[in-house]
């Protein structure tokens, strides 16, 4: 019981420093030994109020560059049209990306190949990346596209939005036809590539886009950091 109190009061005490913005957002905080000198409390302890906090979203850790606090969530609507640049200017804030990889692959894994109405052997295209927020990492993903629907894709894309190479060269809006959300952990590679770590708690987003026919020609696998951002569907109203 004791213990409990003591854990509470560590976050209690680092909450209120949050709250008070004695620690601004996207600051990096006291390491976690300067963090037990002012506390008063042991390492342990300490730990376990810092996590805490991690899983409300308050702060985020940063392989080997300690823990900050967290910057504003980011509005994200999966189903809309709009790119990720486009919504983030939107909300004041300045996006940035790159695509580390950009490739054909022989063999994509077979739900990949069912999606998008390929065979096993046919070749797909998989772009890898990052985007960020105010020069902050905020997710990393996987896009599978259909070559057959969208040939030479990659050699178009450049550092443009996924939306403005489909409007611009192949003259179609694609939109969403299947969301799903998942709560889980950063993966080795998102680790490496936004600098977070295997217990970084994350949502995967897994998102499928339809051309005008109805046919998927792209497939995003998303990992987002947990606190950099809030997810909303707008529902319309049934006539």
């Amino acid at each position: 019981m004791e213990a409990t109190s003591t854990v509470e009061y560590a976050k209690a005490r680092l909450a209120a420093w949050l709250d008070d913005g004695v620690v601004g957002l996207g600051s990096k905080l006291p390491s976690e030994r300067e963090l037990c000198e002012l506390l008063g409390v042991k390492r342990m302890t300490l730990r376990q109020g810092l996590l805490a906090l991690e899983s409300e979203g308050r702060i985020f850790r940063k392989d080997r560059k300690g823990w900050f606090a967290a910057l504003p969530r980011f509005n994200y609507n999966p189903e809309s049209s709009t790119s990720f640049k486009q919504a983030a200017l939107e909300q004041g804030r300045i996006p940035s990306w790159r695509y580390i990889s950009c490739e054909t692959v022989d063999h994509a894994p077979a739900v990949i190949c069912q999606n998008l109405q390929l065979s096993p052997e046919d070749p797909v295209y998989l772009i890898c990346g990052w985007g960020a927020l105010d020069n902050h990492k905020v997710f990393y993903h996987q896009t599978w596209i259909n070559p057959l629907t969208a040939p030479d894709f990659i050699s178009h894309l450049g550092n443009n939005a996924f939306a403005e190479v489909w409007a611009q060269h192949y003259q179609t809006q694609t939109h969403t036809r299947h969301l799903a959300f998942r709560p889980t952990r950063l993966t080795g590679e998102a680790c490496r590539e936004i600098g977070g770590t295997p217990s970084t708690p994350s949502i995967l987003v897994e998102k499928h886009r339809a051309d005008s026919q109805g046919r998927v020609v792209q497939i995003d696998i998303e990992y987002w950091r947990f606190e950099s951002v809030d997810f909303f569907i707008d529902l319309r109203e049934s006539k």
